[in-house]
């Protein structure tokens, strides 16, 4: 099979082979983080976050850093972020609403991208739903965006679901291209 390769200074950026297959060094950042356990904590980051380790799973790149529940981007670029959100709610909590939060400036501020939201009823007790929601992060600089899941309203006895052995509430960050 013949190859061909772009190189500048010495390294080689773009490969393509005779079959057609491009392949770019340094582009692809696909990275899936889950909760391990369930979270129970009002006005707080979702913590307890692992990235997925499943025997079938793998992740391309630099991958995603977490600190506190906090995400940081490995490099530059557009992002599709995912998350996947299962709230369980209790028969005293009528709404139980998750935010999917971005920082440009280092977490001081945060901006509402995304959130989730069930609501339960007295007549309907632990009721709940999983949800996925998509959100664009256009991160320009790599060292100040971050990205959270903030519970804004999770009553007593209602919980955001997680598992170490299999995914509830997950996450899953892909670089689509170049920041914009």
């Amino acid at each position: 099979m013949a190859l061909s390769k772009i190189i500048n200074g010495g390294v080689s950026g773009l490969s393509i082979a005779s079959n057609g297959r491009v392949t770019m060094t340094n582009t692809v950042e696909i990275d899936a983080w889950r909760l391990t356990s369930n979270f129970t904590t009002d006005l707080a980051t979702i913590s307890g976050w692992e990235r997925t380790d499943d025997s079938t799973f793998a992740y391309a790149g630099t991958g995603m850093s977490e600190s506190s529940g906090v995400f940081t981007f490995p490099k530059t670029g557009l992002y599709k972020v995912t998350p996947q959100v299962e709230i369980i709610t209790s028969n005293s909590d009528t709404v139980v609403t998750v935010d999917a939060d971005v920082s440009s400036d280092s977490g001081s501020n945060y901006d509402r991208r995304g959130y989730f939201n069930v609501r339960g009823t007295a007549s309907d007790p632990n009721g709940g739903g999983a949800m996925t929601r998509s959100i664009l992060v256009n991160v320009t600089n790599a060292s100040t965006f971050r990205f959270r899941l903030q519970t804004a309203s999770l009553g007593s006895g209602s919980n955001i679901a997680g598992n170490t052995d299999y995914d509830r509430t997950s996450l899953m960050f892909e670089l689509i291209t170049d920041s914009q």
